[in-house]
């Protein structure tokens, strides 16, 4: 048999055969190929995060975005029942069950008026508005509405047309004894 050929390192001694220096080779590109591949894993890794901190920004923002037009919406319905003279006349005379509300003319107002505290109900049975807010901002007035002698004058306030309604009542009775000296400190929109 013929002795191998041995190829050398420019000036070096390192001498190896052809196949001896094409498995050095391969384990170069073996180690190269380890590293370029832990490269692009780590820049893969860092795009996902990136990637899942947008998703997580996006949503923030869409929660927050959501949270304000609840918070308007509930504000707007509460300036609606002072800015609106036919549930502001009804919402002065109910505190004392004042005579005036069985006056000729007050029927359809006091309709209008339980009909804006069940679209309350509603939409704190919905899930749209924080049920402790809703019963802190307008459960008295409810409860005023359904237990008044001179407010059901006129108009049937049986349970069986007011039935959200008075399910709503019953729950702000039950927040307003929890909280005798008014709302808690965590009480928001």
């Amino acid at each position: 048999m013929s002795e191998p050929n041995y190829y050398c390192l420019a000036s070096t001694s390192i001498c190896r055969t052809m196949v001896e220096w094409g498995v050095h080779w391969q384990i170069i590109n073996v180690i190269f190929v380890i590293i370029i591949g832990i490269i692009g894993i780590y820049k893969i890794y860092h795009e996902l995060q990136r990637l899942v901190d947008q998703r997580n920004n996006e949503l923030d923002s869409k929660l927050t975005s959501a949270k304000l037009k609840r918070t308007e919406f509930f504000l707007n319905q509460h300036r609606r029942l002072f800015d609106n003279s036919e549930l502001y006349s009804i919402l002065c005379l109910i505190d004392d069950d004042s005579i005036k509300l069985i006056e000729p003319g007050m029927a359809d107002k006091k309709r209008k008026f339980l009909t804006f505290l069940e679209e309350i109900a509603l939409l704190v049975r919905s899930g749209q508005i924080d049920p402790d807010v809703a019963y802190y901002m307008f459960g008295y007035y409810a409860t005023c509405a359904l237990s008044g002698s001179n407010f059901a004058e006129g108009i049937d306030t049986s349970k069986k047309y007011w039935g959200l309604l008075y399910e709503f009542s019953t729950n702000s009775k039950f927040y307003l004894e929890q909280n005798p000296d008014g709302p808690p400190k965590n009480l928001s929109l």
